[in-house]
C-alpha cells in the first residue's frame, strides 16, 4: 500500500498531469493535427474555433496553477527554483493569452517558457545528489532536442520537443514538490 507521504508528489502534480493528458487528448481528437509536423500551439489558432478556446484556456489555466504552486506549495524551494517557476508559469499563461495568431509575440512567450523550463532543470546542478544530476541531464536533453529542431528542422514540427520538455518538467516538478511536501528543500 502507498503511504500518504509517498503519494503526495503525485497528488501535488495531478493538475499538471491532467493538463498534459487533456492536451494529448485534444491533439488526438483533432483530425488534422500531426505530432511530427505541428506544434501544440497550432491547436490554439483562433480559426480553430472551440479547439482553440479549449487549448488556450487549458494552457493559461495550467500557467496560473504553476504560478500558485511557485508562490505557495513550492515556497520551501530555493529562490532560483521559485523564480524560474514564476517565470515559467507567467509565460505559459501568456502562451494561451497570445496564441500563434499573434506571431512573434507568441513565439517569444513560448521561448521564455521553454527556456525557463530548461533553466529550472539545469539549476539542479547546484545539488550534489544523483537526482540532481539526472534532472540536469533531462535539461540538457531538452536543450539538445530544441537545438535539433531549430538548427536542423528535426523534427519539422515543435510538438515532439514540446512534449519532451513537458514530460521532463513534470517529472522534475513532481520530485521537487515531493521534497517540499516532506519538508526538505
Amino acid at each position: 500500500m502507498v503511504s500518504s507521504v509517498e503519494a503526495r508528489p503525485l497528488i501535488l502534480v495531478s493538475p499538471f498531469i491532467a493538463s498534459l493528458l487533456s492536451l494529448l487528448l485534444l491533439a488526438l481528437c483533432t483530425p488534422w493535427f500531426n505530432i511530427w509536423e505541428n506544434a501544440f500551439s497550432d491547436l490554439g489558432r483562433i480559426k480553430n474555433g472551440l479547439t482553440a478556446v479549449v487549448f488556450n484556456g487549458l494552457v493559461s489555466t495550467t500557467g496560473a496553477i504553476l504560478l500558485v504552486y511557485a508562490t505557495s506549495v513550492a515556497r520551501y524551494l530555493a529562490a532560483p527554483y521559485r523564480a524560474l517557476l514564476v517565470l515559467g508559469g507567467y509565460s505559459l499563461t501568456m502562451i494561451g493569452v497570445y496564441p500563434e495568431d499573434y506571431g512573434r509575440l507568441h513565439f517569444y512567450v513560448s521561448l521564455v517558457f521553454f527556456l525557463a523550463s530548461i533553466a529550472y532543470m539545469v539549476v539542479h546542478a547546484m545539488e550534489t545528489s544523483v537526482e540532481g544530476a539526472v534532472i540536469v541531464a533531462l535539461g540538457l536533453v531538452n536543450l539538445g532536442v530544441w537545438t535539433a529542431h531549430f538548427a536542423s528542422n528535426f523534427p519539422p514540427g515543435a510538438a515532439v520537443p514540446e512534449l519532451v520538455s513537458l514530460v521532463s518538467m513534470l517529472a522534475t516538478l513532481a520530485r521537487d514538490l515531493g521534497k517540499t511536501a516532506s519538508g526538505q528543500s
